[in-house]
């Protein structure tokens, strides 16, 4: 599929219906999910509604497919079947790594302090129930970080080195394979885990070139896949080491009359009872819509679009924007603040023209707080937006700081 072509962008536009009645600038929350993912997903339901979850033939050939998915999701980041899990989103794959490792008193984690929420949390727990320490590195104003400064922070007690390889607030994009090839080159015994939130269904991803042990994400980001869905990549060699922290019919073989069981000796073990079939369905027609646009025509475009817009909001007095300023270091994001204007404010003025951006901390408080700021505006761009979309979003912005200026 040729997406260069004018026609290829009026198609992806014609699979995402609300781009007939919105400019969407809000991927990095969650992207809309295009027509086959939709239409895959509604097909199973009305099937199921129809026959019925357990007509043989139809509950075989279902599970076929999720084994067929699960196929396809270890091909897109070059893994295997087997080191891939389907979770709900990408918290609950950072925690099924957390709880699931046999952590010792003085252990110690390596993580950023510009990191979302839900790549903090979980370790901050370990810290305070089972005496794991965390080695926080302390970041620049731009949140970027190099394979030096992680090797510096580690030491003969880190048991596992963890980041978020795109900020969800600033938009960076860490050296992640860097860090990869430096850790494992340095410390070959540190386990690295990478939160693909943001990345995945966006940049190219090959864990063998991460040289990461654990990757996590969800499927309703860059990606376009349904809520609900996600993945988890555990390397082969480390399956056996981690513990469920759920078990039951999926994940285990139960040897009633030996009142014993057994985890599968796959990354399977990690779901417990039934799977969610539709978001399951959903991911796989994502992933499948990615590789016919191609991955990296996806990264090139978002960027392109990223690029675009940096350079109108540059433009427009009394705004601000945040972030890398170099372009390789940033995709996906453009924070920014406008003086005198809350950011809440903007996005309901913007709203009311028809574009759809967004405001808050993103749970990012530290990476926010470098600039002097709680909030901030972002807008974040997908492949299915165009140039217009930008020059009309930042048009109305400067509309919308000229009336302030003169009340």
């Amino acid at each position: 599929m040729s997406v260069d072509r004018v026609h290829d962008l009026e198609r992806i536009r014609q699979d995402t219906p609300l781009c007939s009645r919105y400019i969407y600038l809000d991927a990095a929350a969650a992207a809309p999910p295009p027509r086959p993912v939709v239409e895959v997903m509604t097909t199973y339901l009305q099937h199921l509604a129809e026959w019925g979850p357990y007509l043989p033939r139809f509950r075989a050939e279902t599970y076929d497919r999720v084994e067929a998915i699960r196929r396809k999701a270890a091909e897109f980041i070059g893994a295997t079947p087997e080191e891939i899990a389907f979770t709900r989103n990408g918290t609950e794959g950072i925690n099924l790594v957390a709880e699931g490792l046999p952590w010792r008193e003085g252990d110690e984690i390596v993580l950023l302090d510009i990191e979302f929420h839900s790549n903090y949390v979980p370790w901050l727990r370990l810290a305070k129930e089972k005496g794991v320490r965390l080695q926080v590195i302390q970041t620049p104003q731009d949140g970027l970080v190099t394979p030096d400064m992680v090797i510096a922070a580690v030491n003969p007690r880190t048991r596992l080195v963890t980041l978020t390889h795109v900020s969800n607030a600033l938009g960076t994009v860490q050296p992640a394979a860097e860090i990869g090839a430096a850790l494992k080159k340095e410390h070959p015994q540190v386990l690295y885990l990478i939160n693909a939130s943001q990345s995945l269904g966006l940049l190219p991803l090959q864990v063998q070139r991460l040289h990461c042990d654990f990757l996590t994400a969800p499927g309703r980001k860059w990606l376009r896949g349904p809520e609900g869905s996600g993945l988890l990549y555990v390397r082969r060699e480390w399956i056996e080491s981690l513990r469920p922290p759920l078990v039951g019919w999926g994940g285990t073989e139960w040897f009633a009359s030996e009142d014993e069981f057994r985890y599968a000796a796959t990354a399977k073990r990690f779901q417990a009872g039934l799977p969610d079939i539709p978001a399951i369905l959903g991911l796989g027609a994502a992933l499948e819509y990615a590789q016919q646009l191609d991955i990296q025509w996806i990264a090139n475009r978002v960027r392109h679009l990223t690029d675009y817009g940096y350079e109108l909001l540059q433009q427009i007095s009394g705004v601000t924007v945040l972030g890398p300023r170099l372009s390789r270091d940033r995709i996906g994001m453009i924070p920014f603040i406008v003086q005198g204007l809350a950011p809440r404010r903007v996005v309901a003025a913007l709203e009311e023209e028809g574009v759809i951006v967004e405001a808050g901390s993103f749970m990012a408080h530290v990476a926010l707080a470098k600039y002097g700021v709680q909030e901030v505006v972002r807008i974040s761009p997908h492949y299915y937006n165009t140039e217009a979309d930008l020059e009309q979003a930042a048009r109305l912005l400067a509309d919308l700081i000229r009336k302030e200026e003169r009340r």
